[in-house]
Parts: structure tokens; sequence; C-alpha cells
């Protein structure tokens, strides 16, 4: 009786760790952050964001895990955004940048990776750079 008892709570937990796992497949976008989150916090903070013309072999608008980056400009230096579908995607394009540009002299820039997004930004001033600090920030408390 004990046996039978003790099956029963185990397929029971099996069933609803299978219930949950399907669940989170269903909706696999739901931390997601958008692009219209970060424009949103950025303008929030009083950034503006200018539509870039960079030339393609440009480090910072590079491919990354088969990912192309969003790109604008504040105050005349680069932020790129890249939207992965996940953490690990976006880990995986980390990787994928420091070893395309591990033998390059890169220009001082700041990373921020939180969730499933990657920003670049060539460093400007020290406002603006804790502006948008301050709205990677905010996105990922949401």
């Amino acid at each position: 009786m004990v046996i039978k008892r003790l099956f029963l709570i185990l397929i029971i937990s099996v069933l609803g760790a299978c219930s949950q796992l399907q669940s989170n497949e269903d909706h696999p976008n739901m931390d997601q952050i958008t692009i219209e989150q970060i424009e949103n916090k950025l303008t929030e903070k009083g950034l503006k964001l200018e539509e870039s013309d960079l030339p393609s072999d440009n480090v910072f608008i590079q491919q990354l895990n088969n990912v192309n980056p969003i790109v604008y400009f504040i105050d005349g230096k680069i932020l790129s955004i890249y939207l992965f579908s996940n953490e690990q995607e976006r880990e995986k394009g980390m990787l994928d940048f420091e070893e395309k540009t591990a033998t390059a002299e890169l220009v001082s820039h700041k990373i921020y990776a939180i969730q499933n997004i990657l920003v670049y930004y060539v460093d400007g001033n020290e406002v603006t750079t804790n502006k948008i600090y301050d709205a990677m920030n905010q996105l990922n408390e949401q």
C-alpha cells in the first residue's frame, strides 16, 4: 500500500514537472526584452537615438551568432543593440564578438548584457554613459 502511494506521488510529480516545462516551451519569449522597450527606456532618459549609416566592416555592427544589430548614434557615438532569442544565445553572441575581435585594437566601449539583449556603446561622455547604464538596469529589473 505504501509503495502504491509513493508511486502515485512520483507520477504526479513527474506530470507536474512536464506540464511546467511544456508551459515554458509554449511561451519562450516571456522574459525577452524588445527593441521598443529599449528605445523607450533610452528616450525616457533624454537620449536622442539617431539612425546610423556605418560601413559594414565596423566591428560594432558585425553579425554575432547569426544576429544583426540595430544600430543608432547617441551624441555621435555608436550604440549597437543585439536582440537574441534567449540568454544562452546572447552568451554565444558575446563569445562570438570576443573571438572576432581578439586580435583587434578596439576603441573604448561599454558592454551591457541583460537577459536576451547585448548592447555595445562606444564611449561617449560620462553623462550619456550613465543614462544608458540606468536605462539598462531598469530594463533588467522589469
